[in-house]
C-alpha cells in the first residue's frame, strides 16, 4: 500500500467534503456540517497564499485531511501557523499516516515563516493530549464555548 501526505488538489475536495461530513458527525454541535459552506471553504484555501490542506492520498483514496493558516500574532511579530480542522478516518487513526499528516503541516509552517504551531484537540472524538505531547507541543490556552 502507497500512501503519501501532499497537498489538497481541486479534484479532492469531493473526498475532504465526505471527511468533513463523517467529522461532523463526531464532533459537537458547533461544528456541524454545512456543504455549501464547507466546499467554498475549500475553494478558497487552495486560493489563500496563506493557507494549505493537506491530504493523506492511501492508494488514491483521501483518509484524512490537516487545514492549516498562517497568521500574525495578535500582540506580538511572532508567526503562527493554526490548525483549523484535522480528520482522520477511524481505521487510519493511529497509525504513521496521522503524525506524518501533522509533520507535513508543520514542515509548511517553518517553511512559511512561522514560528509556532497550533494545533486543537476537540472534546468527544479523540484524546489527543498524549500524541500532542509526544511530539512536542505543551497545552497554552483552554477555549470555552457557550450557546447564544
Amino acid at each position: 500500500m502507497t500512501t503519501i501526505i501532499r497537498p489538497m488538489k481541486e479534484e479532492d475536495i469531493f473526498d475532504v467534503l465526505v471527511l468533513a461530513r463523517e467529522f461532523s458527525k463526531e464532533a459537537p454541535e458547533t461544528h456541524k456540517w454545512d456543504k455549501d459552506k464547507t466546499n467554498n471553504f475549500l475553494y478558497s484555501a487552495l486560493a489563500a497564499p496563506n493557507m494549505e490542506v493537506f491530504v493523506i492520498d492511501s492508494n488514491k483514496e483521501i483518509t484524512g485531511f490537516i487545514v492549516g493558516i498562517i497568521t500574525e500574532m495578535f500582540a506580538s511579530n511572532k508567526v503562527i501557523a493554526s490548525e483549523l480542522a484535522w480528520f482522520v478516518t477511524r481505521e487510519a487513526r493511529g497509525t504513521p499516516s496521522s503524525i506524518k499528516l501533522i509533520k507535513t503541516f508543520e514542515k509548511w509552517a517553518k517553511q512559511n515563516g512561522s514560528n509556532y504551531c497550533v494545533v486543537a484537540d476537540i472534546k468527544g472524538i479523540t484524546d489527543l493530549k498524549r500524541l500532542y505531547t509526544r511530539m512536542g507541543y505543551k497545552s497554552t490556552e483552554t477555549s470555552y464555548i457557550k450557546g447564544l
